[in-house]
């Protein structure tokens, strides 16, 4: 069992559907064919029924009409029944009471026949076809005919006698038809529509089996020709690797159902190919990270390391010597605590640690960490243009790492005497709510076009030899990036090579 639903499991889309085909075509079929048998052996009947009644046509119905009695000795009456009886037909006349009067039935007439032989086979062939017996019904089903209204034309009934013949009876009333004297009832033999009716059925079962044949060719090869767009998605998308994920399927074929998968799943392929090069990418700028995070770190350290073995070589007998090794040592360990601390807040920020939130006025956030902004300028000028009441829900010394880093970006970047950076706040009406924007542009050199999508990359640095001889890392605006998304805010930047930058952050008022 197990074996056959694995089986039938496996079996192709093809199969299943050729199989419900076959099926339905075959159900389809049996049922026109018991439709067929009912209604021909219905219409044979109701031939046969209309051709005993026709025999009452013959009649005076004036005569019969009239009849006031039925018994043996009414010889008009036996007259009238001995005219209807034939080969074919029997007649039995029954009373008022329900019983049956007498029975009428035609004498077999001798066969002509050239010798003994051939007249026994034409006796036994006739006595099989009109060798039959008068059916009889009961008293009760005989007075129930009696009470039906009308004259029983369209009334026939089909009998069984003791030797297995078939046979169809009618009957017509005998005087008034409100109060009838008696029944008339006529019976003929119908074995010849069964036989009809056997070959029509082996006539249709034989052209049934050729439009099974028939049919399963046709399927096949139908079914066959309209999967072969679904074979051929199947082979282009088996063929698909990581080198072919470029690759599409074509989406004209003809049939919606698989127009709308071939579209799908080129929508898929388009999916997977962007996130497997943002993958790549991923991987490349984490290479990226590891390295230049290596770098950074070994900068420092090895720093550190070659002073103390100055001092150990004794450096340290030497007092001017010693501190500028020991100043040395504090300059290059502050510079890799910083960088760690860095990255300790790219790493939470990565995870999206949630952290206090309170409504803060913007322009005291900025005013308190001012100081900090004049000695990290040093003689450049700096000047604030802040609004009042610019109240925001944010986590105070996150805003404030946001503004340091990137004054110190401006600071970067622009020249030591020359150099002029300014922070300013308004409010702006951004899809129809208000949010505060804090601007920070600068004079410095600008970032170039190609460069403005990366500025926010993790060691990303614009000007590489500037920076490091500055004491940046590429962490800056990363965090800065992280820290506004994380308020559910955005950043944008305009820079101009030459003419200087200018960074816009958006906090959505309270």
């Amino acid at each position: 069992m197990k074996v056959f639903k694995k089986a039938k499991k496996t079996r192709g889309l093809q199969w299943q559907i050729f199989s419900r085909f076959f099926i339905l075509l075959i159900v389809l079929l049996f049922i026109m064919g018991l439709s067929q048998y009912f209604s021909m052996r219905e219409y044979l009947c109701r031939s046969k029924g209309q051709g005993l009644q026709d025999k009452f046509h013959n009649i005076d119905f004036k005569v019969l009409s009239q009849m006031e009695k039925v018994d043996k000795s009414n010889d008009v009456l036996e007259n009238i029944t001995n005219n209807l009886v034939d080969r074919a037909t029997n007649a039995i006349v029954i009373d008022k009471s329900g019983d049956v009067v007498y029975k009428v039935e035609k004498k077999e007439e001798e066969p002509l026949a050239s010798d003994e032989s051939e007249l026994k086979i034409i006796k036994e062939k006739e006595k099989r076809k009109f060798t039959f017996g008068n059916p009889n019904l009961s008293t009760n089903e005989y007075k129930a005919l009696l009470r039906e209204s009308g004259n029983l034309e369209k009334d026939y009934r089909l009998m069984k006698t003791d030797d297995g013949t078939l046979l169809l009876v009618v009957w017509r009333k005998i005087g008034d038809m409100k109060q009838p004297s008696g029944l008339i009832q006529l019976c003929t033999p119908i074995n010849d529509v069964g036989e009809i009716l056997e070959r029509q059925l082996s006539i249709y079962i034989g052209g049934a089996f050729c439009i099974l044949i028939l049919g399963g060719i046709l399927g096949s090869t139908i079914f066959k020709q309209t999967l072969v767009p679904l074979h051929n998605m199947t082979n282009t998308v088996e063929q698909i690797d990581v080198k072919e994920l470029h690759t599409r399927i074509p989406e004209d074929n003809g049939m919606r159902e698989i127009d709308r998968l071939s579209h799908s799943f080129n929508n898929m392929l388009e999916r997977i190919e962007i996130s497997f090069e943002q993958e790549q990418y991923i991987k490349e700028k984490m290479r990226q990270f590891v390295s230049d995070a290596s770098h950074e770190l070994r900068t420092p350290l090895t720093s550190i390391h070659g002073f103390v073995e100055i001092l150990l070589r004794g450096a340290a007998k030497n007092e001017q010597q010693l501190n500028l090794a020991l100043n040395s040592i504090l300059l290059e360990s502050d510079r890799l605590t910083k960088l760690v601390n860095d990255l300790l807040m790219l790493s939470k920020l990565d995870q999206n640690i949630k952290v206090e939130m309170n409504n803060e006025d913007l322009k005291i956030v900025v005013e308190e960490i001012y100081p900090q902004l004049q000695v990290l300028s040093g003689d450049r000028s700096l000047n604030l243009n802040l609004a009042k009441d610019l109240t925001v829900s944010i986590n105070r010394n996150q805003i404030k790492q946001v503004i340091y880093n990137l004054t110190q970006n401006a600071v970067l970047h622009t020249d030591k005497q020359n150099g002029k950076i300014s922070i300013s706040s308004y409010i702006e009406k951004v899809n129809g709510e208000d949010f505060a924007v804090l601007k920070i542009a600068d004079n410095g050199t600008g970032i170039e076009k190609e460069h403005l999508s990366k500025i926010y990359d993790r060691f990303f640095r614009s000007d590489t030899h500037r920076s490091r001889e500055q004491g940046g890392y590429g962490l800056g605006l990363s965090i800065v990036r992280g820290i506004i998304d994380s308020h559910n805010g955005k950043i944008e930047v305009e820079s101009e090579v030459g003419v200087g930058s200018t960074f816009s952050v958006y906090l959505k008022l309270v």
